[in-house]
């Protein structure tokens, strides 16, 4: 008999499945992964565990979910990814005129200096993912509005990405 503790709570979005209610469900689409595994190797009548993303982390602009996923692709891409250590934090702001704008504040890797060229390189791809990604900022933000307004700081930034504080992705 195993026992499983799971003790932890970072508002992730999900549940349980539990073995027979999987197999039923797979059942209903004329899938049986138990005929698919030779000699039922690895089979454990477990409970499935499913996680689909976190409401908490993701801020709300024109009516579209940012999610922090979205933009750490942007951020992975070949180049950009030698220059950043991964850490950000998005943000609806707005501007002196009460316009709204999104807002992505990018920690720099160490030893990496603060470029015009990178930030224009790092915004172009985080809006490149975006809009590929994220199908509610690609229909209900307006064209005007879509570009994030990207700011590079260094590596353990006080404001930002203090060192030994566990980072947030979002703010409000």
């Amino acid at each position: 008999m195993f026992t499983y503790l799971i003790r932890y709570s970072i508002f992730d979005q999900g549940g349980l499945i539990t073995y027979t209610e999987m197999l039923e469900f797979l059942g209903k689409w004329g899938f049986d992964p138990i005929t698919e595994l030779p000699n039922h190797r690895g089979i454990h009548q477990l409970p499935f565990v499913y996680v689909f993303g976190r409401s908490n982390f993701t801020v709300s602009y024109f009516g579209a979910n940012i999610y922090p996923e979205n933009v750490t692709v942007g951020l992975e891409q070949p180049i950009i990814r030698e220059w950043v250590t991964g850490k950000f934090v998005i943000q609806v702001k707005e501007d002196l005129d009460k316009n709204r704008f999104l807002s992505v504040v990018v920690e720099l890797a160490p030893g990496i200096e603060n470029q015009e060229e990178k930030r224009l390189s790092i915004t172009a791809a985080i809006l490149a993912q975006l809009l590929r990604l994220n199908s509610e900022f690609a229909n209900y933000v307006p064209l005007q509005y879509q570009t994030p307004v990207v700011e590079l700081k260094p590596t353990g930034d006080l404001e930002y990405f203090p060192i030994g504080v566990k980072h947030r992705y979002s703010r409000s």
